[in-house]
């Protein structure tokens, strides 16, 4: 067991643990992050696996939803912030194309997130379908759509890239950093313990446990999360230097047409680690739910769903105009959802194990103001955040009898 007793522990190196430790560390010297790091292999991989192993997810603050469209505005604004002290860029701004059917009501979607963006006075501009098609002629969509185009503080982010600064941030400001992963949480009368699967006990005045979809996986809560995580399957396309150049220019898109089922989202040509570049699809409907630690491993080994990537790759086909890639890959993520639609952000009773799950799809753009909701969270006794806590607490599946 070690000797130093950390104020906070943060178990989970993700999205959102790296940005909660990051506030954390700047007023406390005594903080650890405990996760993993990425492996080196998925498809032999035998441990935990973090959902940011990738380069482009949406960033944006169009949203219908007012919290997360407000943690998404809150975050953005640090962005570069952060890699200027961490040396690590992350942050593409290329704006950010929201297209849905033109409303009917109030509470459409079109009419929701132009409520909620000038109630936060974001800079939005709005094409019917004929100007749609003209401002963006690569680009095709269902007629009587309309399009809400962000073009400042809205692009795409390589999460794998947030991650990293985050954590050299939290290294600066004297934080330790361990690639371990935890087993299981004990509190004693005095401290949290953190087990480790290698071997280590850790301990702390407080716990906070950000670990995404495997928050089930291990036994570091009384009961498991009410959550379901779902198995997700994106389509890469690579593309040739015609066609970068083609799409140079092309924002992140969501687009939401009247039939649910298609909905999907994609981000334009993003160079990956291995020096090519590639449009990204996702957002098949019938993605299965992940229970076990074993499905979790099993589902982050594989390519995807191939029935799903064939239906997303013609979707993409019939998005972008003439696209012609080179070659086509699939990928495995993972999304984790609450019934509420927000953020779990809660204590357990007694006030020393905090939790920050829940991404709904949306952590990656919100990732930093989450972080420091979580940070907050920990650091005060009572709520002081701006946002009522009702709309965070956490549910609990019922213990089987």
């Amino acid at each position: 067991m070690s000797d130093t007793v950390y104020e906070y522990i943060v178990v989970g190196k993700g999205l959102l643990g790296a940005a909660a430790a990051r506030h954390l560390s700047a007023t406390s010297q005594r903080v650890a992050l405990i996760g993993p790091d990425e492996p080196p292999n998925r498809t032999n991989h035998q441990g935990i696996f973090g959902s940011h192993y990738d380069e482009g997810r949406i960033t944006r603050i169009l949203d219908p939803d007012r919290t997360w469209a407000l943690l998404a505005q809150r975050s953005i604004a640090r962005y570069r912030d952060i890699e200027s002290r961490s040396g690590v860029p992350f942050y593409h701004e290329v704006g950010h194309l929201m297209v849905g059917p033109e409303p009917r009501s109030v509470d459409d979607l079109v009419a929701c997130v132009h409520r909620v963006a000038d109630e936060l006075q974001v800079t939005y501009e709005t094409y019917a379908a004929a100007a749609l098609a003209e401002r963006f002629p690569y680009l095709a969509f269902e007629p009587g759509v309309v399009g809400t185009y962000q073009p400042h503080t809205a692009g795409h982010v390589s999460p794998r890239s947030q991650v990293r600064a985050q954590v050299a941030v939290v290294q600066k400001q004297g934080a330790a950093v361990i690639p371990d992963i935890v087993e299981a949480l004990h509190q004693t009368a005095r401290h949290v313990e953190v087990h480790t699967s290698g071997g280590q006990v850790y301990r702390a005045e407080k716990v906070l446990i950000a670990t995404g979809g495997f928050c089930n996986a291990k036994p570091l809560l009384p009961q498991p999360l009410e959550v379901k995580v779902y198995a997700r399957t994106i389509v890469l396309m690579e593309l040739d230097a015609a066609e970068v150049a083609r799409l140079r220019g092309m924002p992140s898109v969501i687009y939401r047409p009247r039939n649910e089922a298609e909905r999907c989202y994609i981000l334009p040509p993003i160079r990956y680690p291995d020096g090519k570049y590639y449009v990204k699809i996702g957002g098949h409907p019938n993605d299965p739910t992940l229970h076990s630690l074993a499905e979790l491993q099993e589902w982050f080994r594989g390519p995807g769903h191939k029935e799903a990537a064939q239906i997303l790759a013609a979707k993409l086909h019939a998005i972008i105009r003439d696209l012609r890639p080179v070659a086509v890959h699939t990928d495995s993520c993972v999304t984790t959802h609450t019934p509420t639609e927000q953020l779990y952000a809660d204590k357990l009773e007694g006030g020393r194990v905090g939790i920050l799950v829940g991404g709904n799809g949306s952590a990656a753009k919100s990732a930093d103001e989450i972080g420091r909701l979580g940070a907050l969270m920990m650091q005060h006794k009572e709520w002081v955040y701006d946002i009522d806590p009702t709309q965070f607490r956490a549910r609990f599946a019922p213990q089987a009898e």
